[in-house]
């Protein structure tokens, strides 16, 4: 229950003036302000009234996944105690753990955290995204191509036992006996056992031919089954879905093969089938190149109505640059060369900040300093857009 004085409290700082010129900002979607005198709490606190009065997504980035970790109980928490959004749709998108060109796989946790989280944003169930600047740097495919990562089963609609499966099996879903970890499941017979990420039990799905009869929660250490449900979804554990097609256009840029009759407008499609034709696998990293399969989208188009938070962009720009000395010193020791360049897996950083002063939003900062028209020099530009709470 919240007291009466916390709730006042919270009424009382959405009264300020400059939270109404900030939140009255980002309804309107024009342009970027300057918001500073913000501790980390402060932040937090007011990302939630700030989506609740927008009334729009935000895409809040930060430094790095730790940043991300930090943030997101205490915006679940503030969300919960002002009733500003629904908690589950506070959504955390990190960055990958490893850097393309070393041969080396995200963590499997990793991978299951960015599906969830882009399934999620991509079918707007997201109001508040948090993201470190590298993650919203990725190349990414079409949101439909997200949106199809899941599966809902209904009790009492029909479903093709081997479609399922097979969407399983690509998604990053393990066969099994018996199921006792999230990402396995099992069939015996008309019943398949599936564990979901994010589910707090597995499922057991009876069917009667093609329907779905009965679904139900089960234990995974007695493996009895209790808690009928009439619906269960199935979230992927990887963003990236194995297929031949994927995996023919990586080793296609990869391994630059150049096939007899390949020019033309239809030669990537000719070069890829060639190279499929020979047979394909995955390797370790190579979910970083799946861009190289047509991605053309970022995070920003998956929420083209958000403002877009920028948290200390000093700081983001120093992580940035960061980042992509990295990535190209990674490239560059590779070998890989022109076959695939950093610029073709990510956004290169000149370009993402020219993109996000494009975007509608706020540059949000601990501390700034904002001075009145005296104190300004000849020709030096004013502080109009720029908001200070403290």
């Amino acid at each position: 229950m919240l007291l009466p004085f916390v709730r006042e409290l919270f009424a009382d700082v959405e009264h300020l003036p400059a939270f109404s010129r900030v939140a009255s900002h980002l309804k309107e979607g024009t342009g970027r302000i300057r918001v500073s005198g913000l501790t980390p709490t402060a932040k937090a606190l007011l990302l939630v009234l700030f989506q609740r009065a927008a009334q729009r997504p935000i895409l809040f980035i930060v430094n790095d996944n730790r940043a991300v970790e930090d943030l997101i109980p205490v915006l679940r928490g503030f969300a919960e105690l002002t009733s500003a959004c629904n908690p589950d749709s506070i959504i955390s998108l990190p960055a990958r753990d490893v850097l393309p060109f070393q041969n080396l796989s995200p963590h499997p946790e990793l991978q299951e955290e960015r599906a969830t989280a882009l399934w999620k944003i991509s079918t707007g169930s997201a109001n508040i995204v948090v993201s470190p600047i590298a993650a919203t740097a990725i190349r990414l495919q079409s949101p439909d191509y997200y949106s199809g990562l899941a599966r809902a089963i209904r009790r009492g609609e029909s479903f093709d036992l081997e479609s399922l499966l097979a969407h399983l099996n690509t998604v990053g879903y393990a066969s099994s006996d018996v199921v006792e970890m999230p990402g396995q499941y099992a069939v015996r017979g008309g019943i398949l056992d599936v564990y979901s990420p994010e589910a707090e039990r597995p499922l057991r799905i009876e069917f009667f031919g093609d329907e779905a009869e009965s679904i139900r929660k089960f234990d995974p250490t007695s493996q009895r089954s209790s808690n009928p449900v009439d619906e269960a979804l199935l979230l992927p554990l990887t963003e990236t879905p194995v297929s031949e097609d994927l995996l023919g256009a990586i080793h296609a840029h990869l391994s630059g093969k150049r096939i007899v009759g390949s020019s033309g407008p239809d030669s990537e499609e000719i070069i890829e089938a060639a190279v499929r034709s020979t047979g394909v696998n995955v390797f370790p990293g190579w979910e970083f190149y799946s861009p190289v399969a047509g991605a053309t989208s970022t995070i920003f188009d998956f929420l083209p109505n958000a403002a877009i938070l920028l948290d200390e962009p000093d700081q983001l720009t120093q992580e940035f640059d960061k980042f992509w000395t990295r990535v190209s010193e990674a490239h560059e020791r590779s070998g890989v060369g022109n076959l695939v360049r950093p610029e073709d897996l990510y956004v290169e950083p000149g370009a993402w900040w020219q993109k996000t002063k494009s975007l509608p939003g706020a540059d949000v900062e601990h501390l700034g300093i904002t001075r009145g028209a005296d104190e300004l020099k000849e020709g030096e530009p004013d502080d109009a857009n720029s908001i200070q709470f403290l």
